[in-house]
């Protein structure tokens, strides 16, 4: 009866796995500064990481732009953000180079703005 439930659970975890990986492969993939062609939309952005900016509760990643001119901004919730620290180290130390996150566009304030709560939704690409 184990070796039955160990397949079962095998088996659910490998469909959610494809299923996860083939919704990945439908969205779409954009530059930074397309984002708000893509407002509800789920996207991997993309741009140059412009800038780490702290606050007391939440971290601010722009991309191809300082405040207030980025083309788009990865939020980070402080509950969350030890996560990505432990996978990347200083965030600080990747400034200037390719970034790209998955995540739901959303507009706040007449700005372009994605939520990420996972570090796996982030890619630190190689020039």
């Amino acid at each position: 009866m184990k070796f039955m439930h160990k397949i079962v659970v095998t088996l659910a975890i490998s469909i959610f796995s494809l299923c996860s990986i083939a919704s990945n492969a439908n969205e779409p993939k954009i530059e930074a500064f397309k984002a708000p062609f893509h407002v509800g939309k789920t996207v991997m952005a993309c741009g140059n990481l412009a800038q780490v900016k702290h606050l007391s509760n939440r971290h601010y990643l722009n991309l191809d732009k300082k405040y207030p001119n980025q083309a788009l901004t990865v939020l980070v919730w402080d509950s969350d953000y030890r996560w990505f620290e432990e996978r990347f180290g200083s965030i600080e130390g990747f400034v200037g180079r390719r970034f790209c996150a998955r995540g739901k566009i959303e507009e706040y304030k007449n700005n372009m703005q994605m939520q990420v709560t996972n570090p796996q939704f982030l890619r630190l690409m190689n020039q």
